[in-house]
């Protein structure tokens, strides 16, 4: 597209208008390096009602038609994980870059068709791990990168929530289609884990829980992973809607008890048979329920990245994800680091992107690092599977 003063601006094309769009919407309407020109959609309302708030933007029914329109540069596609190859081939095909909600796609060889498509076509293949960008996270990967506190030995992560009892689509209930809470919310904490330990993970060991017959995808996951040069991480997810890790996080009295099992009570008294999916329906562009596909804690901050705990253990110091920041607890002084600031991971995600782009600097979070997520995902369903440590083979660096 054209420059607006002195900086050039990126045309952007939405495809998928649902949860993960309208976190990310905000963003890119407020960052001046991107123009919303154009989304792709297979619900007519939904359209209609984007379009309502983006009146310069084009509208599409199919990928493919978006990806004629000229004035699109970059695509974001943000449609169910099993659509993800397609879709994105498709974009390289029409000479678009993509950024890719993740997972990237379901399969390796799904993967590997994106990259050499990418390749091909001469753009970049991006994956949208926005959490990854979050300042804390970039922080700590920075301690690592410079051994500010010796070296990195131990990641913990943890987190309880509700996730499963949520208004769930047919595709997250799914788990041949990349349903349940290994692949819709493991990937941004494996992604986190990974960039902060530098991504070379070596080998896996894990089991994903599926505990309730009437949900028949994983709903839990506990993992153990070795990184190649020895510092180790363990990450867990419970999504059973029983214990929520934000009291680690914030405190006993963070949290309403009368609002303890809200997720449970309400698919339980209201979202018997379909209504279940109408409600996830509703919470996409212009719904009713748009808003809850955007969770935040009020009063608490940090959304997603705060979930839970997190500790990155080092020879002289523990450092952990705080409300602020970092809190480091050091060899003789504790003491907290204060990152609160206008950006999140949104803005570093994009921001980079946009750097990418516009002046070829390397493009952290490419098609090759999110195909090593996808592949510790795997192996976490593989590893639960057979009762054994997995090794790795399709792991990359971090980009610093």
């Amino acid at each position: 597209m054209t420059s607006s003063g002195n900086k050039r601006v990126i045309g952007l094309g939405i495809v998928g208008l649902g949860g993960a769009t309208l976190s990310m919407l905000p963003k890119f309407a407020k960052n001046a390096g991107y123009k919303i020109v154009a989304a792709a959609d297979i619900d007519k309302d939904v359209l209609a009602a984007f379009n309502k708030d983006f009146p310069d933007s084009k509208t599409y029914t199919s990928v493919q038609d978006l990806c004629t329109n000229e004035d699109v540069e970059l695509v974001y596609i943000a449609t169910p994980n099993r659509f993800h190859s397609e879709h994105a081939i498709t974009a390289f095909s029409g000479g678009k870059h993509v950024l890719i909600e993740k997972p990237m796609t379901i399969e390796i060889p799904g993967s590997i068709a994106m990259i050499e498509a990418a390749e091909r076509a001469g753009v970049l293949l991006g994956v949208n791990v926005k959490h990854s960008f979050e300042p804390r996270v970039q922080k700590v990967r920075e301690m690592v990168r410079i051994e500010e506190f010796g070296k990195l030995r131990l990641i913990n992560s943890w987190r309880y929530v509700d996730w499963l009892y949520r208004p769930r689509t047919p595709e997250e209930l799914t788990p041949e289609w990349g349903g349940g809470i290994v692949w819709r919310q493991a990937p941004h904490q494996l992604d986190i884990v990974r960039t902060i330990g530098g991504g070379m993970v070596r080998s896996v060991r894990s089991m994903a829980g599926i505990w309730d017959p009437e949900r028949r995808v994983p709903g839990a996951h506990a993992t153990f992973m070795e990184f190649e040069d020895g510092a180790v991480a363990t990450s867990m997810i419970s999504g059973y809607d029983h214990y929520d890790s934000r009291l680690l996080v914030f405190g006993p009295d963070a949290l309403d008890p009368l609002k303890h099992a809200g997720a449970r009570r309400e698919l339980r008294d209201s979202l018997a048979g379909s209504a279940e999916a109408d409600a996830a329906a509703s919470e996409r562009y212009g719904g009713d329920r748009a808003g809850a596909a955007v969770r935040e804690t009020p009063g608490l901050g940090g959304g997603w990245i705060m979930g839970g705990p997190t500790v990155i253990s080092f020879d002289h110091a523990d450092v952990s994800f705080s409300r602020n920041g970092l809190e480091v607890f050091s060899d003789t002084e504790r003491y907290e680091i204060d990152l609160k600031g206008p950006k999140d991971g949104r803005d570093g995600r994009l921001d980079t992107y946009y750097d990418a782009i516009v002046s070829g600097a390397p493009l952290p979070a490419d098609g090759r690092w999110g195909m090593a997520t996808l592949e510790v995902l795997l192996a976490i369903q593989q590893s639960g599977d057979e009762r054994r440590e997995l090794m790795l083979a399709h792991q990359t660096g971090s980009v610093d």
